[in-house]
């Protein structure tokens, strides 16, 4: 058993740090839940047209996802979170002056962009403002901010769009993006964690913005990532189809409610006992859950299912995250942590895609039954191969 001693944790910084991050992903669920229908009513466009506007916002966050963690490794972190949440804000307030859909594409690029430098420009700093003894502690909570913009987004952004119309949405996502911007630079980064620190190698090659010491651990996060798109892209519309689609916000308040619950116990057994005492039984919980959905008929199996889905994914979510991060020094902690959303993106992505097939192809059910099959083998590929992976880089520090 490790020995902990309780240094500060909910410090100026890492507290505004957690709502900066709270901030992107608000915005971000408010845009995927809402602008789809305010694409189609508003704007005339067709679903092909609500579907591009997701389409642009992945292009522009995976182009610059690679990129984000050596920007960040070699240049002011200051500055950085000053230029990201800044511009985001700036880009969100744009979406108030779009004559066309056209326009809500090339703005929707624009915001990946700086949604891919800024959740991870946020997520670095934060890491590094945390004691080295409670960062599994840390990033835990650090992931509960995002767990609670998963509901207050699409909850907000629906009811804004439903009782005030498009233009007061707009504008509520502009304020929500400012307040991120005060709460990221309110207390400023120390200068002896803002600035870069000097390296010998400056050549431009794929091992400056791909860490490859994290990778065991990216890796584990694509398949939880892509497992985890078949919950949120297709628990509301199998609801829809089953007729009780206005129930599917419920299934998400339970699910993330679970996560915020379990988290302080989550992040101080990482920290106590380390990595895998969170990802056995966490992928156990979260493979069960996933069967328990794929045999759900109903409401009431749905929503016996979301608990145990959302207890499993809050266990295994940050410890690759903090994972990931341990396994490389200080000044590589912008590269490793891009590297590990590069991959959340891309699990995402291709969840999306395959899975919607398998929809199309067979049924909810089946598609549900192979996912579960997918988180089981995600378990077996961190046993044979990660754990032993992640030891060894650890042990080159």
């Amino acid at each position: 058993m490790k020995n902990t001693t309780k240094e500060p944790l909910w410090t100026a910084e890492f507290t505004g740090y957690g709502i900066s991050s709270s901030v992107f992903y608000i915005v971000q669920y408010i845009m995927v839940s809402a602008l789809p229908i305010v694409i189609t009513l508003s704007y005339g466009g067709s679903a092909f047209d609500a579907g591009m506007a997701m389409t642009c916002f992945q292009i522009g966050c995976i182009l610059c996802r690679p990129f984000a963690g050596e920007l960040i490794d070699s240049l002011n972190k200051k500055k950085m979170l000053l230029f990201s949440t800044g511009l985001f804000f700036l880009i969100t307030a744009a979406f108030n002056f779009s004559p066309s859909v056209e326009f809500l594409f090339i703005y929707r690029f624009f915001q990946g962009m700086l949604f891919a430098i800024g959740t991870t420009v946020v997520a670095t700093v934060a890491v590094l403002v945390l004691p080295n003894t409670r960062k599994g502690e840390g990033i835990g909570y650090f992931a509960m901010f995002v767990n609670i913009a998963m509901v207050i987004g699409p909850f907000f952004g629906l009811l804004i769009l439903d009782t005030l119309g498009d233009q007061a949405l707009f504008i509520a996502c502009a304020i929500i993006g400012l307040i991120g911007f005060y709460a990221a630079n309110r207390k400023p980064l120390p200068d002896t964690l803002a600035i870069a620190k000097p390296r010998g190698n400056k050549a431009w090659n794929l091992a400056r913005f791909i860490e490859s010491r994290a990778l065991p651990w990216a890796l584990m996060g694509l398949f939880m990532s892509f497992t985890y798109s078949g919950i949120l892209v297709f628990v509301p519309i199998m609801m829809t189809t089953m007729g009780i689609g206005t129930l599917a916000s419920y299934f998400f308040v339970i699910f993330a409610v679970t996560i915020v619950i379990t988290r302080p116990f989550i992040g101080r057994i990482y920290d106590y006992y380390g990595a895998s005492y969170l990802i056995y039984p966490g992928y156990i919980i979260f493979i069960l859950g996933m069967a328990l959905l794929s045999m759900a008929e109903s409401a009431v199996g749905i929503f016996i299912a979301a608990p145990i889905l959302g207890l499993g994914y809050g266990a295994i979510a940050p410890a690759f995250q903090t994972s990931s991060v341990q396994v490389v020094p200080s000044e590589r902690a912008g590269a490793a942590t891009a590297t590990y959303f590069l991959f959340l993106d891309l699990g995402v992505g291709l969840g999306s895609v395959l899975l919607s097939m398998l929809v199309s192809a067979f049924n909810f059910n089946i598609m549900y039954w192979i996912n579960t099959l997918i988180a089981l083998i995600g378990l077996l590929l961190y046993h044979f191969v990660v754990r032993s992976k992640a030891k060894a880089n650890i042990k080159k520090l």
